[in-house]
């Protein structure tokens, strides 16, 4: 009988805090992560012009999909995912695939027409665009940890370290020393913020992690001293106080007769966070349709009007398992011993054991004033102050991360309880 390796824990390690960036830290990324500060304006028009919007479609759509599988789950708890990191994670897998497992994986993932060489281009540029600019820190680490003595195949690896400048380990997976040299890996790619990943040596032949940080403050901040306790009113009708920032000024803004929507800006103001919140008519699971039946409306261009914004201070955390999810999207075979083909990563018969998702969101008042302040959606004259917009989230709410160029939704999540 032929014996099937596991493969992998997929661990997807995310870190979205919103405060401000550190003199420390931005040292010590622009020294360990240099060349993420050589795209000049010219060339990166020019990887934004070539970069393959399906790439992009793709990953929001699947995002979309797995944010509506998790949501429906109904535990009521804040529901934090990213589309691309997901997308990226899964692409390391897709690599190494083969025959119907790839496949499957190609469909579910939105790659049918596309091809491995096309998917493996545009993630590459889309990770640079990501990474370059904007005025705000977001790295992006892969890394794949592989048993010593288990051969993975040349070609695997050099796809990987060219496409996604993954980081190559060899080291004992059943042993402690490797919880230790995981998580410390970890906790540098995350900035400190996540410290642990494994308790215990994960006994497996590979895994693969691909982690992100991001460090963003607003190009307005929150004055918090204009930071009140407020009610917030969950989605059972309970209702709890929460300490809610308020800020009058000019955004990016849309509504209609059920929701509300907002764009505030991060660093140059190519990096926003999109927040939706539902009429006191509708309600988050209406929102929740309307998401994931169409979520361009929310993506097109808004109006530029005065708000006078209240949205809570929190700090919202996820950490889950989503092998059953994402079988439920459909990848399943690549979950299956007796199906599983990863021939293209290794000789050895190998299949997934699990995927771990793991999500810190940390948003309050500060943030770092831009360098430049050149926001498309930021004109030097605002809309008339005497007529502001009221807009409150003072009930469950959705929000976004995304790169406004390249129309990627880094993060998102429904925030039920903050």
């Amino acid at each position: 009988m032929t014996r099937k390796w596991i493969l992998w824990g997929l661990c997807i390690l995310l870190v979205l805090p919103a405060c401000g960036i550190n003199e420390s830290t931005d040292k010590q990324h622009s020294q360990k992560e240099g060349r993420q500060l050589t795209l000049d304006p010219k060339e990166r028009a020019a990887v934004l012009d070539k970069l393959d919007k399906k790439i992009v479609e793709a990953q929001n759509a699947f995002g979309l999909r797995l944010h509506q599988k998790i949501s429906k789950q109904g535990t009521g708890d804040n529901v934090i995912i990213s589309p691309y990191s997901l997308s990226a994670a899964l692409a390391l897998a897709y690599n190494g695939s083969a025959g119907d497992t790839a496949k499957e994986m190609e469909r579910v993932l939105g790659w049918s027409d596309m091809g491995l060489a096309q998917v493996n281009d545009a993630n590459r540029q889309l990770k640079s665009l990501l990474e370059h600019g904007g005025g705000a820190t977001l790295n992006i680490a892969n890394s794949v940890w592989i048993q010593n003595q288990f051969v993975i195949k040349e070609s695997y690896l050099n796809v990987v370290k060219d496409r996604y400048d993954a980081e190559i380990k060899m080291t004992d997976l059943s042993h402690d020393d490797s919880v230790k040299e995981i998580n410390s890996w970890v906790d540098q790619k995350t900035n400190g913020k996540i410290t642990e990943l494994y308790k215990d040596p994960p006994f497996t032949k590979a895994v693969l992690i691909n982690a992100i940080y991001f460090n963003g403050g607003w190009m307005d901040e929150f004055d918090p001293q204009r930071t009140k306790e407020e009610n917030f009113t969950l989605a059972d009708g309970t209702v709890k106080r929460v300490p809610m920032m308020k800020q009058e000024r000019g955004f990016s803004y849309k509504e209609s007769d059920k929701w509300q929507a907002v764009r505030l800006p991060y660093g140059d103001g190519r990096m926003h966070m999109l927040v939706v919140v539902p009429s006191k008519e509708s309600s988050l699971d209406e929102l929740h349709k309307e998401l994931w039946r169409d979520p361009s409306i929310w993506q097109d261009e808004y109006s530029f009007e005065t708000v006078k914004l209240e949205l809570p201070r929190f700090k919202a955390e996820l950490s889950a398992e989503l092998t059953d999810v994402l079988k439920a999207a459909g990848i399943r075979k690549a979950f299956d011993p007796k199906t599983a083909d990863f021939s293209a990563m290794a000789e050895s018969p190998l299949y997934i054991g699990r995927v771990q998702h793991k999500v810190v969101v940390d948003v309050n008042e500060k943030g770092t004033e831009a360098a430049a302040v050149t926001s498309i959606d930021m004109p030097t004259s605002a809309a008339p102050l005497q007529n502001p917009i009221k807009m409150i989230a003072d009930r469950p709410f959705f929000f976004a991360i995304e790169d406004r160029d390249t129309e990627t939704w880094l993060f998102m999540g429904s925030v039920t309880n903050p």
